[in-house]
């Protein structure tokens, strides 16, 4: 889980970052969710049309840690 609520902004350097973090701990079997983003963040980066995929995103911690139950829980339904 990552925490971006003390950025003020999410540019394409940012964004790159994140989905290279986010690419390399699925790598290691993880999953990466990304929690806080501020509104005008967000707006912004849909303006901006910026690319966060594979990233799983979520309103708080509580949210991101039961996003990641779920897939946990689903995964072992799939034998994993």
């Amino acid at each position: 889980v990552v925490d971006v609520a003390a950025l003020d902004v999410i540019d394409s350097f940012v964004a790159r970052s994140l989905r290279s973090l986010a690419l390399t701990t699925r790598l290691r079997g993880a999953e990466t969710v990304i929690v806080g983003v501020q509104p005008d963040v967000a707006i912004a980066m849909v303006q901006f049309d910026l690319n966060l995929e594979p990233l799983r995103t979520a309103l708080d911690l509580e949210e991101a840690l039961a996003l990641l139950d779920r897939l946990v829980h689903a995964g072992r339904d799939d034998g994993r």
